[in-house]
């Protein structure tokens, strides 16, 4: 990323911050502490995930998360990492963004037009290796080809309930500082 990106990221940041902000000031201004309450849980929740999101040490995938409603407009992305108390070994970050990266571009032509996805993404630290799951809902099974994403990077799809799920492991790494 060069400097302009760079701040452009920082200012959607920011903006989506202060977004966030205004609505729990707007209940409060209303009297509506009780709302005001819930969507601050919610902004801290949020910003929870993300702190584990940096955790990773994973830089190009952390930029991937942050830019993704401006490279993927038909997906709404969230995403929950669950780490481990000690996190002595890390994710190899550039598995994880080719992966990611390989299977929006399967699912970006499968999404229809005009239509924004829900997508979920979980991942999951454990002793050995990384669990990685995305699921989003709607997509038609018949439109995904996933013959060349699935035998370079391990990845299976099940469907079920008019749910798609991906799911695939990495192998943990010395972490690297």
């Amino acid at each position: 990323m060069d400097e302009k990106e760079t701040v452009g990221l920082i200012q959607k940041y920011r903006h989506d911050l202060m977004n966030r902000l205004q609505i729990v000031s707007g209940y409060l201004s209303m009297g509506k502490a009780d709302k005001a309450k819930k969507n601050l849980d919610d902004v801290i929740k949020f910003y929870e995930e993300e702190r584990k999101l940096m955790r990773l040490n994973a830089d190009a995938f952390m930029i991937w998360v942050l830019r993704f409603q401006d490279n993927y407009p038909s997906f709404a992305l969230t995403y929950r990492i669950d780490l481990l108390e000690s996190m002595e070994k890390s994710i190899d970050g550039q598995k994880l963004l080719s992966a990611c990266e390989a299977l929006l571009a399967v699912l970006s032509d499968a999404a229809e037009a005009f239509h924004v996805h829900e997508l979920f993404l979980h991942m999951k630290e454990k002793e050995t290796h990384w669990e990685i799951g995305m699921n989003i809902n709607d997509v038609v099974l018949e439109k995904i080809n996933m013959n060349n994403v699935e035998k370079q990077y391990g990845i299976s799809m099940t469907n079920e309930k008019e749910q798609t799920s991906f799911n695939w492991k990495i192998a943990k790494e010395e972490r690297g500082e």
